[in-house]
Order: C-alpha cells, then structure tokens, then sequence
C-alpha cells in the first residue's frame, strides 16, 4: 500500500482486491492507442488495461474514515475468482473492519460497496441523487451485477438507518467535502481532504484519460458529462496543486498530481 502524511491525518491507498490485465478494446472502446501513442504506450502498456479495486482510509484522531470499500470477500459472481483483502490491508495500516466510524460512497456500483455489510461501528455516508437513482425499482436503475450489489450491501444499511443520503457539497467531517462529478453515474461523486487531497471515485480508471478525457471507460453511464466532470476535476487538481488518489490507478500510482500547461494536462505518480 501507499501513504502520505496531511498534517495530523494519514491517507493510505489501499487495494481490495486486482483484477487481471483485459484488452483495452474492452474496457476503453472510443480510445484511439494508434493515433495517440505517447499516452497510450505508457499507460496501456500492450493495449492492456491494469487496474486494482482500491479504498483510501483516512486516519484522524477523530475516528477513521474510508472512501469506497472494494467487492467485498467474495465470491462475486461478476468478479469470478476475486475475494477482496481490504480487512487485512486495514489492519496493515494500523485500523480495521470495526475502527471505521464513516464510509463515504463515490457511487454505488459493485466495486465500491462490497465490504459495507461487515463495519459494525459506522456511518455510512452517499450523494443524494446517487441513492435515489439506485434505491428506484422501475425502471431497473444500472445492470443486474450493480442493483444485487445496492440490494445486498447498502439498502440494509438505510433500512436499519445507518446510511446518510447528503446534498451535494455537503461535509461530511470536518475538511471532508463531497464534490459533484456525476456522469460515471447519475449521482457520481468525489471526495475532497482539506482543499488538498482529491478522490475522484471513478472520474478516472486511468491515468491516460487525465490527458485524454473522451476516453470513456465502458462503464461511464452518460459519456459526455463524464468527459466533462473529469476535464473539470483535472484543471482544478492542477490549479490548485490538489494530491491525487485515484482507486482504480495501479499500486504504484495510487497517489500523483496533474500537472501541464493550457488544455495539455497529465497525470505525473508520486513517487514513494
């Protein structure tokens, strides 16, 4: 795992669980690696697409938070052969399953919310609009995969009165504000530490798609506005020198900034 220090907080990049690499066509249809080598050579190295099913734990005197929490232990059926660590990628970092007192939601696809079920002692915290595109019936809110996923981990949680559902904006511990990036989803979030750290949930699966934001992952549900949210997350990661941690970035590029000039804009990993 990866760590960096915010003053009295620390901020560990901490992966669930990765995937194998699959084919870039799969996952990224409207990238264009031939026209466009200098970005994909680097980050799609044989047109494969690598990432990991990460969580960022905040550690605070006043109690530990996490952003997203993987797959869950698994099995999973849409992950098949996948069962999450994130209870011993806790525990490495010096916390655990019951030390999290709130869980924040980016968004509430599978990936994100599968270890909600086992945190005894927390609040669980999502975007508004998020929760109310997921908790409809009809017409079915997503794919099969993601509704059993919001069935089975989160609407326990709101039924026994543990989920918060906030506006947009909203902070939701002292420095942690949630920022409006929908597009991957309708009500899709990021998180933002003390105007300095920036999780953008699923804004970026890559960091080619900071310099190419049409690169849409196939998950993206309107494409335009997630190009949109994530062109506007990355000028103002720059501008404001915000760190970055981004839960689908490989390991070793868990954390980095977005630096460039004008519209050229990239992503440069921090080194550990």
């Amino acid at each position: 795992m990866r760590r960096v220090e915010l003053d009295d907080m620390e901020v560990f990049a901490l992966t669930d669980c990765a995937p194998p690499p699959s084919p870039c066509a799969t996952s990224f249809p409207d990238a264009g690696l031939a026209e466009h080598p200098q970005v994909a050579g680097p980050w799609f190295p044989n047109a494969e697409f690598r990432t990991r099913f990460g969580a960022c734990l905040l550690r605070m005197a006043a109690g530990d938070v996490l952003v997203d929490c993987g797959v869950g232990p698994g099995p999973t059926a849409y992950f098949p052969g996948l069962e999450g660590q994130l209870g011993a990628a806790l525990a490495e970092a010096g916390s655990g399953l019951e030390q999290i007192v709130t869980v924040v939601f980016t968004h509430l696809h599978v990936d994100h919310v599968g270890w909600a079920p086992f945190m005894p002692n927390a609040t669980f915290v999502v975007a508004a609009p998020e929760w109310a595109h997921w908790s409809r019936r009809e017409p079915p809110p997503g794919l099969p995969h993601h509704v059993e996923a919001v069935q089975r981990c989160v609407a326990p949680l709101a039924e026994a009165g543990r989920l918060r559902a906030v506006p947009s904006g909203a902070e939701i511990a002292p420095g942690i504000v949630l920022r409006g990036a929908g597009g991957h989803t309708p009500g899709h979030h990021a998180v933002l530490v003390r105007d300095r750290l920036l999780i953008p949930g699923d804004a970026w699966h890559n960091p080619a798609q900071v310099e190419m934001a049409g690169w849409c992952h196939r998950a993206d549900h309107d494409k335009q506005a997630a190009v949109a949210a994530r062109t506007r997350l990355a000028a103002e990661a720059r501008d404001r020198d915000w760190l970055v941690a981004a839960g689908h970035f490989t390991e070793e590029n868990a954390f980095g900034r977005i630096i460039g000039e004008g519209g050229t804009l990239s992503f440069q990993p921090r080194l550990a």
